[in-house]
């Protein structure tokens, strides 16, 4: 079943509300955006994809913990199946964004 990906707003509330818990801790913005993209996750929800890398196809896959990889491919390869170097994926999974084309 595919995880709902949250718009950008639904993100930074989430991540604002976790910082005002989590900073008092003495935890970084890296570890804040790592516990809140696995608890999201664990939830059936991910943060948004960031923006794609240069020079590399733009299709995107979440993991299970929420972390998003990018297919390290050139733009332009053939097919639907994609390539980390840590994940392989299809277009047709349900926690994949398929490359842009804009």
């Amino acid at each position: 079943m595919a995880r709902t990906i949250l718009t950008d707003d639904q993100y930074n509330a989430v991540w604002t509300a976790a910082a005002g818990v989590l900073r008092p801790a003495g935890l970084g913005s890296e570890t804040i955006a790592d516990a809140v993209a696995a608890t999201l996750a664990a939830a059936g929800l991910l943060t948004p994809p960031p923006a794609p890398e240069p020079d590399m196809c733009t299709a995107m896959f979440a993991d299970p913990d929420g972390g998003w990889w990018q297919c390290g491919d050139d733009p332009d390869h053939d097919g639907d199946d994609h390539d980390s170097g840590e994940w392989g994926w299809s277009d047709k999974d349900p926690d994949a964004t398929p490359r842009r084309t804009d």
